[in-house]
């Protein structure tokens, strides 16, 4: 019995030492960062700033375009530095930010082309970041007023960006961590998503994803690609779920919309003598007619098969003109040719490496699509043509 009373005596004193945490921070007493931004001023200090929720406001039914009561707020810092400039954003609130929750950073067009090296150095040493955050360049804009554009759809307008992304078929997530393997990648040049600000519903601005950023192994943003041009370098990559295209058919006299929703991509490389590299791209897709403004009737298959192998052949150039715009105006590797050589041709790899940026420019790229049209919805020809004006 005296034993049976010691062993609870024991467990009473050591529950309070078992129990709670010594160094907690309440809910309360945290700022939840959702979004960030990093810009460069003409004087060349550093402006940083975040958007931090506001839990109170966020169950009023308030949304960023909406007016009233937001369920967030902006607050910014400058310094010569990004941490300098993030401490002084710290003075300026009454609570300890927390960023577990911010998947989106948005980066000015000026700091881009700046060089973003001494930005990212601290952003990677700072264990609270999230590796699964999507950084944004801002296109002709700065990273504070893509904070400050109101979204209707959304009660914290940054949320926008990931979703506009994921809609339009992109990979959403990975922008931070895929910078990072490229810059650490030789002979890889890192990417960015893009986005721009736009005349939305007059007299509001809205935001709307471009494209891709190229930087160069400096971190100095180099160029654009546009919205297709990147659909079609993630085409190559194996990076895209969804995509739409619109192709001129002369010989119907009109145009026809084809949706993709299956893809694939292989390619081969190859070295010839002198140190030449080539490589041989063919992508393939899978989709349906989405739109027939032609007066072929499609459901005639001689018909089909004319206009899928009309979109193969014109978007097949449309890749290669890409890619060279990507070797000729750029000159740096986005497109994992050098990963490619380096999978297939290691020793070849070895002895090329170290001039890769002067390969690069040079290599002759042959491309070959092939999409196969599987559907072409619930009529052949449309519906408006008249019986006289259908081919069939």
């Amino acid at each position: 019995m005296k034993v049976r009373l010691s062993t609870r005596f024991m467990l009473v004193l050591v529950i309070p030492l078992t129990t709670g945490c010594w160094d907690r921070e309440e809910l309360s007493d945290r700022a939840f960062n959702l979004a960030a931004s990093a810009d460069i001023t003409k004087d060349g200090t550093y402006l940083t700033a975040g958007q931090f929720i506001v839990p109170s406001r966020v169950g009023q039914g308030t949304t960023g375009g909406s007016g009233g009561d937001k369920p967030f707020f902006i607050e910014t810092g400058t310094g010569k530095s990004t941490m300098e400039a993030i401490q002084k954003t710290r003075q300026k609130l009454s609570r300890i930010i927390t960023r577990g929750h911010r998947h989106n950073y948005y980066i000015g067009e000026d700091l881009a082309k700046n060089g973003i090296h001494d930005m990212l150095d601290a952003f990677s040493r700072d264990p609270s970041n999230r590796i699964r955050l999507d950084i944004w360049v801002v296109k002709g804009n700065t990273g504070l007023e893509a904070l400050q554009v109101p979204y209707p759809l959304e009660k914290i307008p940054s949320v926008s960006s990931v979703k506009i992304h994921k809609a339009v078929g992109g990979t959403t997530g990975t922008s931070y961590l895929d910078f990072m393997k490229a810059a650490s990648t030789e002979g890889s040049s890192p990417t960015l998503p893009v986005v721009d600000i736009v005349q939305g519903t007059s007299p509001q601005k809205t935001i709307r994803f471009y494209g891709r950023a190229i930087f160069n192994h400096d971190y100095k943003l180099v160029g654009y690609l546009n919205f297709v041009e990147g659909a079609y370098r993630q085409w190559i990559r194996r990076r895209i779920s969804y995509f739409d295209l619109t192709e001129d058919i002369p010989e119907a006299n009109g145009n026809v919309g084809v949706i993709l929703t299956k893809f694939g991509s292989s390619m081969k490389s190859s070295v010839l003598p002198n140190n030449k590299v080539k490589m041989d791209i063919e992508l393939t897709g899978v989709g349906h007619v989405g739109e027939n403004n032609t007066n072929w009737d499609l459901s005639e298959q001689h018909n089909l098969m004319l206009v899928q192998q009309t979109i193969n052949m014109k978007t097949s150039d449309h890749v290669r003109d890409m890619i060279t715009k990507v070797q000729k105006q750029f000159g740096t590797d986005v497109l994992d040719f050098n990963q490619t050589l380096n999978r297939q041709h290691p020793r070849e790899w070895n002895q090329l490496r170290g001039q890769w940026d002067t390969i690069f420019p040079d290599i002759e790229v042959n491309v070959h699509v092939r999409i196969r049209l599987k559907y072409i919805g619930l009529v052949g020809p449309s519906l408006q043509l008249k019986e006289s004006e259908i081919k069939k």
